[in-house]
């Protein structure tokens, strides 16, 4: 059964599950926009239940009949646990890391216009989709090595040009201003070598990731200078923190 119907499916058997349909809704609407080879439009909400949701909901459904009661209880704990699951699901099924919205890409080019980007590893390309789609320009690139074992590299959603990333700075660092790197992982220390490249030709440098947390490696956090800068601070109120990965967009040196 595909991820949002399970979570209908889920809900159907508890007591007032129109309760949860917003929720489900735009869930529905990010999985749609991803299918279709589109960003998402708006900031994700959270999607887990809060602790006072759960309190009020279990209280306004009260019932004498005990193992009634508890069954619901158990169908609601399995229904916050799924909802928990949803970025691992855009992950598995679009490849979809970094939570790259409409909304989002309205304020970036807004808050940092008339620049000529290089994304790096930008795996289906929904930043550059994003860039390109506003009339910037933007070179996508990634070595796309991942995508013959993966089903997710079946999506990409724009060009991609096929280089990995140092080869990708050293190709065209004296054609762009500034380069992107969304979702490194985390126990490969390309980052840092990607950071002494891109500080070899002062090139200004995005990075969407959590620090010392799922992205990019430890010797890369040790080694960055991050730039205190407002425009940032702005986007950073646009991009989507819906669950417990605290990723943001960083501007580093």
């Amino acid at each position: 059964m595909d991820y949002i119907e399970n979570l209908r499916q889920i809900v159907s058997t508890l007591p007032q599950p129109k309760v949860f349909t917003a929720r489900i809704n735009f869930m529905q609407h990010v999985c749609d926009a991803l299918k279709s080879g589109n960003l998402p439009k708006y900031r994700f909400p959270t999607f887990e239940l809060s602790e006072s949701e759960i309190e009020n909901y279990l209280r306004s459904n009260m019932t004498d009949d005990e193992s009634k009661f508890q069954q619901m209880v158990e169908t609601l704990q399995n229904f916050d646990k799924q909802l928990g699951e949803f970025r691992t699901y855009l992950q598995v099924r679009f490849g979809y890391w970094a939570t790259i919205t409409d909304n989002l890409m309205d304020s970036w080019v807004k808050l940092f216009p008339d620049r000529k980007y290089l994304e790096l590893m930008a795996g289906n390309g929904y930043i550059s989709k994003g860039l390109r789609d506003r009339n910037m320009s933007v070179v996508c690139t990634d070595n796309l090595s991942w995508s013959a074992q993966s089903k997710t590299g079946e999506t990409r959603i724009t060009d991609i040009e096929q280089l990995d990333a140092l080869s990708a700075i050293k190709k065209y660092h004296d054609q762009v201003d500034s380069v992107v790197l969304a979702w490194s992982p985390d126990r490969d220390e390309i980052d840092f070598e990607i950071l002494k490249e891109i500080r070899k030709f002062n090139l200004e440098f995005f990075v969407i990731g959590e620090e010392y947390g799922a992205t990019n490696s430890k010797k890369f956090w040790d080694s960055i200078n991050v730039i205190k800068n407002p425009e940032i601070d702005e986007l950073n109120q646009v991009y989507s923190q819906y669950d417990l990965v605290n990723d943001k967009i960083f501007l580093i040196q």
